[in-house]
């Protein structure tokens, strides 16, 4: 068997696949645009957290914590609105 190059496989990835996964990521951002927003929110709410932790706030590391779990259900929600979108819009 042939040992092919990493950019052999990537065209070949794009030919059986029609996408790259850069593709992918692109169209799915723009099919759902709530989902990559709730998940930017979720990494700032985690990332402010760990600032809190850090300085010793302990009332802004857990709003920030509450933050996170809220951003989380709206990621959550966006993913199960969108899917159910795309359901009803395959219909018609």
């Amino acid at each position: 068997m042939r040992n092919y190059t990493e950019d052999e496989m990537q065209r070949m990835r794009v030919t059986l696949n029609g996408e790259t996964g850069l593709d992918k990521i692109k169209r799915k951002a723009r099919e759902e645009p709530f989902v990559p927003a709730g998940v930017a929110l979720t990494c700032f709410a985690l990332l402010a957290a760990t600032v809190g932790i850090r300085t010793g706030n302990r009332a802004y590391t857990n709003n920030m914590f509450r933050l996170r779990v809220a951003a989380q259900g709206f990621t959550i929600m966006a993913m199960v609105g969108g899917s159910i979108y795309y359901q009803q819009m395959k219909k018609f």
